[in-house]
């Protein structure tokens, strides 16, 4: 019988499987998290006076200024972007102006999304794996019969995997959600300074 005790089959499932499986996925996870919290610790925010003074240069046509000035805010997507526009312009290019801010714009946003659908995946199926790991153990507990040496592994299976599925799926939620809100304020920055470029210096 394939659901008998003797072949079942969970009794062929170690009870280190799922265990293991959920150790090996907050690796993943903790690399993601270390990766992308430098990423974004790296992108330094746009102040108010760092976007007025690029616009006065913009305005007065001094370009090479004004990619001085971007280079001197630090590494941000929105300045990224914007460098794309004024070296279109400098080569001569500046009918492409808006793709070629638009297109760096897509470059950078892909770059932010970056292993945020791996972690908000990790963050879904980790709780499912330490249910998974739950059932298995409870099975194992039984099938062996109370009071066994095999059912108390079986319990001990089920206690430990529901832990660790949590344990690993909180912080990767906490952080997913970190990470996607500070790729959106990237995005209105990129929005906001891409328009203000081109009302500047899209022919009228």
């Amino acid at each position: 019988m394939l659901l008998g005790k003797s072949q079942s089959i969970i009794s062929f499932l170690p009870p280190e499987t799922i265990p293991l499986i959920i150790l090996f996925v907050s690796i993943i996870t903790l690399t993601i998290i270390i990766e992308r919290f430098i990423f974004f610790l790296r992108q330094s925010s746009l102040k108010t006076e760092d976007i007025r003074r690029i616009r006065n240069y913009l305005k007065s046509r001094q370009f090479d200024e004004a990619e001085k000035a971007l280079s001197s805010v630090g590494k941000n997507p929105a300045i990224q972007a914007l460098k794309a526009g004024i070296q279109a312009i400098q080569v001569g290019q500046a009918e492409n102006l808006r793709q070629e801010i638009e297109t760096e714009g897509y470059i950078q946003i892909t770059r932010m999304e970056r292993f945020l659908t791996g972690l908000g995946t990790i963050a879904t199926i980790t709780p499912l794996l330490g249910v998974l790991g739950t059932v298995t153990g409870m099975i194992r507990s039984f099938e062996e019969g109370v009071g066994t040496k095999n059912a108390e592994v079986g319990i001990s299976e089920a206690l430990v995997t529901t832990a660790m599925g949590l344990a690993v799926a909180i912080p990767a939620y906490v952080f997913y959600n970190y990470f996607v809100r500070k790729k959106e304020d990237r995005i209105i920055e990129i929005e906001t300074l891409s328009e203000q470029a081109l009302e500047i210096l899209e022919p009228k």
